[in-house]
Formats: structure tokens, C-alpha cells, sequence
């Protein structure tokens, strides 16, 4: 899976270690919003990133990562498409550009638990404290600056 060298070393350093801090492995399909130009597709194969810098998703694109050029407010992906949602650090302007920024955070939590098959993963100190608490019984695991959701417990109305 070594797609190049620096990004592998960025994805080692970065995302191995936030996920061993959250003790969960990945398997199967990820979506990766606001993901950079380090997306997980660096360590894991089924991967799709999301990001608002063409920049970024060029980058991606280079490297054989699937990515799409899109704000973090617009997930048009099918209900149940991927195996994990999953958003670290991601930025907070895009939600206070569009007004009250907590009805922002459950909006996109209402999305990704839409796509995911199975969890959620969101790691972000500044957005833990904004996190709608109606969801709370779907918290599987979580720290002082991410949060575990399992969206196969989730039920999106139509």
C-alpha cells in the first residue's frame, strides 16, 4: 500500500496513531471528509476522500486515491455507501459561514450517520462540545477529542 513515501510517513505518524489512541482498526470501505492531502487512502485502499482544496484533491488523484472536490456541507453520497464515515479535524468556518454553527454539526452528523454502514468517527476537539446530545445513545467509544458512533444503529427516515 505504499502509494509514495512521504505520504505514507504522514498517514504513519498522523492517522495510525489516532486510531490507535481511539483502539479501533479499519476495514472496508471509508469516506474521508475534510481529509487533506493526507487522506487515509495513504494506509488503506477502499477509500474516498473529500475536500474543498482542488489542490488537495489533485493530490490525491495523483497518488490513485479516489477523492471529490466538494465543502464538507455537501455529502450527495448514497445512504449506507460506505463502511465508515470518518472526519478528523475538520474545519469549523464552513458551519458558522451558514449561521447557527451547532444546528451545522448535527446537520453533518445527520449526513454521515446517513452514509455510514457502521460507525462514525469524528475526531475533534473544538466540535465535541457541539455535538447534538439526542445521539448520544449511539456513542460507542468516546475520548476528550473524538467520539465513536455506530450508525448501523442508526434508522435515517425517508
Amino acid at each position: 500500500m505504499s502509494r509514495c513515501s512521504k505520504c505514507r510517513l504522514a498517514a504513519e505518524c498522523r492517522f495510525r496513531n489516532y486510531l490507535k489512541d481511539m483502539r479501533i482498526e479499519l476495514e472496508g470501505s471509508i469516506l474521508d471528509i475534510a481529509c487533506g492531502p493526507f487522506s487515509l487512502g495513504c494506509i488503506y485502499d477502499d477509500v474516498h476522500g473529500h475536500d474543498n482544496s482542488p489542490g488537495f484533491v489533485r493530490c490525491l488523484k495523483e497518488r490513485g486515491i479516489s477523492a471529490s472536490l466538494a465543502d464538507i456541507s455537501q455529502l450527495d453520497y448514497p445512504t449506507k455507501s460506505f463502511r465508515y464515515v470518518v472526519t478528523f479535524n475538520p474545519p469549523l468556518r464552513p458551519f458558522r459561514e451558514r449561521g447557527d454553527l451547532r444546528s451545522g454539526i448535527k446537520g453533518f452528523l445527520d449526513e454521515m450517520l446517513r452514509i455510514a454502514q457502521d460507525r462514525v468517527i469524528i475526531r475533534s476537539g473544538p466540535i465535541m462540545s457541539l455535538l447534538p446530545s439526542e445521539y448520544e445513545s449511539l456513542i460507542e467509544q468516546k475520548g476528550a477529542n473524538y467520539v465513536i458512533y455506530r450508525a448501523s444503529s442508526h434508522f435515517h427516515g425517508s
